[in-house]
């Protein structure tokens, strides 16, 4: 389980350095916007107060507070497109990263280490372990560190590598496939990258 710690860890880490120039990139777009809008509406209302009479004001300031506020939305828009755009590209570089892994030395390592972990902390039988077509090749590896009688399959909805067991008689699950590590590790993103858009 230590392994699965470090390879968090290591998710974990590399979305932190990806994240953190874009971060600050996304920030600073923000604070600009913002800035150049608010000079752009002061700029119009002093236009305004010195031309009109109060009650044309107080027209225009009610049409300048609903182009306003669609301004500020459409601007809003364009941040949360850019800043999908930013995760999108930071996850994008993770999963590649992944995939790097999974194609190393040291992915069947990893693999057949977390197999045994799992194994000696359920202590399950009548079990199935999904595997991505590739890793079928470890069958006979996998049967050994589990080393309970399990059957060995394809499981369609790993892409990325690991494994989900699922006991037939209990249906317990247990997923420790990269997908969904990678799925947990975007909520954990979404809350913790300060990329929020108020």
């Amino acid at each position: 389980m230590q392994k699965k710690d470090q390879v968090f860890l290591y998710i974990k880490d590399e979305i932190k350095k990806i994240s953190s120039a874009e971060e600050k990139e996304i920030l600073d777009e923000a604070k600009a916007i913002e800035q150049e809008a608010y000079n752009q509406l002061r700029g119009e209302a002093e236009i305004d107060a010195k031309h009109q009479l109060d009650k044309e004001l107080a027209e225009i300031s009610s049409k300048a507070s609903i182009e306003a506020s669609a301004q500020l939305e459409e601007r809003l828009k364009k941040l949360v497109e850019k800043r999908e755009e930013y995760v999108q590209t930071i996850f994008t570089e993770v999963k590649n990263k992944l995939v790097e892994f999974v194609n190393g030395k040291d992915y069947k390592d990893y693999l057949l280490t977390h197999v045994k972990a799992v194994s000696d902390e359920y202590q399950m039988t009548d079990c199935v372990l999904y595997v991505r077509k590739d890793d079928l090749k470890y069958a006979d590896d996998l049967k050994k560190a589990y080393a309970l009688p399990i059957e060995v399959e394809e499981g369609q909805q790993i892409q990325l590598g690991g494994f989900i067991i699922e006991n037939k008689a209990t249906n317990v699950v247990v997923d420790e496939s990269l997908d969904s590590n990678l799925e947990a590790q975007k909520d954990w993103f979404y809350k913790t990258s300060g990329l929020m858009i108020k």
